[in-house]
């Protein structure tokens, strides 16, 4: 089945594998004794390749040898000793009573192989004996023949070993189906990620339009339970100081009377409360499952609810399908029964800098407010996440002084950012150029005319030129808010003394690389 399966490849990122390594992950395991998986269309591939190879050995099996010796291939004097060597072994087999089959050769090449299926065919009939290439251990590849069995017989056979290896393939996707099957919910902690690598890795990868995410997300179970978000959450959040996974069981072992504590039924196999392996995927769950019986019964306590809170209780049905999303909206999840999210960016800005800063200069910067989470675009630009949209009224009354105070940035709210992005991204759309002799704009014609300049060595200019709205704008922007207008507009004619000396000597040079004038009034550069 190993021929077979797909070559799979993947990306690690440094951090990640310095972060399993500090947590003592056993990476010799993982690629040693690593449970298989297959997602579905890999599945599906697999299957439809192994039927194709069944017919293709049952057509086989009804094709006969060659007839004529002209269609035979003649044996190099190099072979001749192994093939006949595999024939008389046919031969002892066919003659010998006890025994049903036998290695007649070792590790031959396909070309070895070819001959000894044309020898032995050629000799005996295919109802008689069998031939069939196979693996065993400690030799490798060898041929073995077979007595009494049909090649048909043989062609299924294969087949269903086949079967098999491609079901232990499927492997740890299996455990998917069953969960699907059971109706069961699953329950989680901070489980976005999760989910989404489940989908992409075990069952399908994972669309672009969220409505299809909603959909495929079906296939795993019809029901998620995040314990991030049933924690971070009223009535429950006041309970907790921090929501992280182990923080949140010592949280509730302390303040939960009626802790329970969960115990494997066989203490050989699983988890107990007195062990501590954080990270290993199987404790992890063993926490999670640990949180979420406590956390109903907390909730309980609060609610005022009595008996037993189980996963498929309607107490826990605002909470179903709701995936914790960190800094996301006032309610902090995705749910999954929802429309699609719009997640609201007041509290977002974008930043410029100077390259040689670091994550501190950007950190005094925003001094006045607590958790500003800081993500970067390159060496000189950044997304800053403040901590609240109370936060963001505070930043849009003093924004104006922050930016006078730290010249060296561009400080811009998420919207004013995308706007000025989208508005010069429209603007860089040139028209397609006509011939010379249609785009030349007279007026301009006329001036360089009267400026000495001959008509003919006026190059292509489209009639629109491109000036500033005013301000003074940071050449490190990735747009500006510059706007076309047309030649003949009196904001031109206004400034066209001021601009003309300039323009005599660098217009020439510069308009022959583009089909736009760039007067610059101020305005930032278009490059």
């Amino acid at each position: 089945m190993s021929r077979y399966a797909p070559d799979c490849r993947f990306l690690c990122q440094s951090s990640s594998m310095e972060f399993l390594s500090n947590h003592n992950f056993d990476f010799n395991k993982l690629f040693k004794h690593g449970i298989p998986f297959l997602t579905a269309p890999d599945e599906q591939v697999l299957r439809n390749e192994l039927i194709s190879r069944y017919k293709q050995n049952c057509s086989q099996a009804q094709v006969q040898t060659p007839s004529k010796v002209s269609d035979l291939i003649p044996i190099p004097d190099n072979h001749k000793a192994e093939i006949e060597t595999a024939c008389q072994k046919v031969k002892e087999l066919l003659e010998n009573e006890k025994s049903s089959e036998i290695i007649i050769a070792e590790k031959p090449n396909s070309f070895v192989r070819k001959l000894i299926y044309q020898e032995v065919y050629q000799k005996y009939s295919v109802n008689k004996i069998s031939l069939l290439t196979k693996i065993v251990e400690d030799i490798g590849n060898v041929m073995v023949a077979y007595k009494g069995r049909s090649r048909e017989l043989m062609a299924k056979e294969r087949m269903e070993r086949e079967q098999i290896e491609l079901e232990k393939a499927v492997g740890f996707s299996a455990v998917l189906k069953k969960i699907k099957h059971s109706n069961k919910p699953i329950i989680g902690h901070n489980m976005t990620l999760d989910i989404c690598h489940m989908i992409h890795q075990f069952c399908l990868p994972l669309p672009s339009s969220y409505s299809e995410f909603q959909d495929i997300v079906k296939i795993i179970s019809p029901r998620f339970l995040d314990t991030k978000y049933l924690s971070s959450t009223e009535p429950l959040k006041d309970f907790f100081p921090s929501t992280v996974l182990n923080d949140l069981n010592k949280s509730l072992a302390e303040q939960c009377q009626n802790y329970t504590i969960l115990e494997p039924e066989v203490p050989e196999v699983g988890y107990s409360s007195d062990t501590t392996k954080l990270h290993d995927a199987g404790y992890d769950a063993y926490l999670t499952s640990s949180v979420f019986v406590n956390l109903c019964n907390l909730f309980g306590k609060v609610k005022d609810i009595k008996g037993q809170i189980f996963p498929d209780s309607l107490h826990l049905k605002q909470y179903e399908n709701k995936l914790f999303m960190v800094r996301y909206n006032e309610d902090p999840c995705l749910n999954l029964n929802g429309p699609e999210p719009q997640p609201q960016r007041n509290h977002v800005y974008h930043i410029t800098f100077p390259p040689e800063w670091k994550t501190i200069d950007i950190t005094n910067v925003l001094s006045p407010f607590t958790n500003v989470f800081i993500k970067y675009i390159n060496d000189t630009s950044a997304w800053i996440a403040l901590k609240n949209e109370a936060q963001a009224k505070s930043m849009t009354k003093i924004l104006p002084k922050v930016q006078a105070f730290n010249p060296k940035i561009v400080l811009l709210p998420w919207s004013v950012y995308y706007k000025n992005k989208n508005t010069t991204a429209a603007k860089r759309k040139i028209e397609s150029v006509s011939p010379l002799e249609n785009e030349i704009d007279s007026s301009v014609i006329d001036d360089e005319c009267a400026g000495g300049q001959t008509p003919e060595k006026v190059p292509c200019i489209s009639k629109g030129r491109r000036v500033s709205k005013g301000g003074n704008i940071c050449p490190i922007l990735e747009g500006d808010e510059s706007t076309e207008i047309d030649v003949d507009s009196p904001l031109l004619s206004n400034n066209n003394a001021a601009a003309k000396s300039d323009s005599e000597d660098a217009q020439m040079k510069n308009v022959i690389e583009t089909t736009e004038i760039k007067t610059i009034f101020p305005v930032a550069s278009w490059d």
